[in-house]
């Protein structure tokens, strides 16, 4: 009889054991399925503006910086996209990094830092909130500003 109630116990335990793994399969998939919207797309965010003062009247010393990310399945490519007030476009390349979505919704980027330095992606993390790809900053005063990316 002992053995009996053995067996029905390892099998009810196999069961919720078997339970367990398909509810962690299903909840790490689900995330990252919220992350499968956002690949090969190009995602930017407007990081800021910069004047420049000169001597004379120049309509073209201002211009806007934007990040821009474009994710596949293993990396993701990190640009800086800067749009002079007369409309002329420059975009610096930072590189290619490979990428994984964490269990707690954040994005690790493995960033080699001699590329990224001097660049907005020096000090970026980011994280997927309500299925928008959110970035954050740290500015060179210190403070700490987010960024929401969207699609281009």
């Amino acid at each position: 009889m002992n053995l009996v109630l053995l067996k029905k116990h390892k099998i009810i335990s196999k069961k919720k054991f078997f339970i367990l793994v398909l509810f962690c399969v299903c909840s790490l998939s689900s995330q990252s399925q919220k992350m499968n919207n956002h690949l090969y797309k190009v995602l930017i965010t407007k990081i800021g503006d910069i004047c420049m003062e000169t001597p004379d009247d120049n309509p073209c010393s201002g211009s806007q910086i934007f990040l821009t990310l474009l994710f596949d399945k293993k990396q993701v490519q990190v640009s800086e996209k800067e749009i002079s007030s007369c409309s002329k476009v420059s975009i610096l390349k930072i590189g290619t990094y490979n990428w994984e979505f964490m269990s707690n919704k954040k994005i690790k980027v493995y960033f080699i830092s001699e590329e990224t330095k001097g660049t907005y992606a020096e000090q970026l993390f980011l994280e997927l909130r309500n299925k928008q790809v959110i970035g954050h900053l740290t500015h060179l005063n210190g403070k700490t500003v987010e960024y929401v990316f969207k699609e281009e």
